[in-house]
């Protein structure tokens, strides 16, 4: 599953398209969370990203990172990784529809 978001406007002008993005691979058996990559996540903000999510079951892992994000992360970028795990979860729900 992949989620993007659009970067605050300080950033955006450091990378030409504007977007974060973050990949989930998802075991199709169990919804649990086997791989994470993103593009422009700051490396602290990957540390905590893949502590929480890593393992975890997809729902329960992005709404823990999420929180953790709330409490541990303060950057510009931080509402553009919390939108982009949002938006990941939110075409899981869609993979999750159509292939039932």
């Amino acid at each position: 599953m992949a989620g993007s978001a659009r970067l605050p406007e300080k950033i955006r002008g450091k990378d030409a398209f504007g977007y974060f993005s973050i990949y989930l691979e998802v075991d199709p058996v169990n919804s649990e969370i086997v791989d994470i990559s993103s593009t422009l996540m700051p490396s602290l903000g990957e540390k905590i990203i893949h502590d929480t999510l890593l393992g975890c079951e997809i729902k329960e892992g992005v709404q823990s990172a999420i929180q953790q994000l709330e409490k541990r992360f303060y950057s510009v970028t931080k509402r553009a990784m919390i939108a982009a795990l949002e938006d990941a979860y939110k075409w899981y729900g869609k993979y999750l529809k159509e292939n039932k």
